[in-house]
């Protein structure tokens, strides 16, 4: 099992919301389709700006397959004019 955590700071509170709604709605959705996905979950930091998307897959060639996806891809662009830089990623293999 390998995990992928995604991490992101919105401008504001408004833009933390609207990621949160671009995720649950039209990312979440997508990723049920990806070959080895397992599950997913959406953070949002309390009384901040910050979120955590953590994914889990099955293998980390699935974990990677997603990473450098269309579907992703396609993410990042919907939603990096919310964000005050870049995601920050990091992978996690499960013992």
């Amino acid at each position: 099992m390998y995990a992928r955590m995604v991490i992101g700071e919105a401008l504001d509170d408004n833009q933390v919301r609207e990621f949160a709604r671009i995720y649950t709605s039209e990312v979440l959705p997508e990723l049920k389709s990806e070959p080895g996905f397992s599950s997913a979950q959406l953070m949002i930091e309390e009384g901040g700006t910050m979120a955590v998307s953590l994914t889990v897959w099955k293998t980390r060639d699935d974990c990677l397959r997603y990473h450098s996806s269309r579907s992703y891809r396609q993410f990042v662009a919907r939603t990096q004019h919310l964000l005050v830089g870049d995601f920050v990623v990091k992978l996690f293999k499960g013992v």
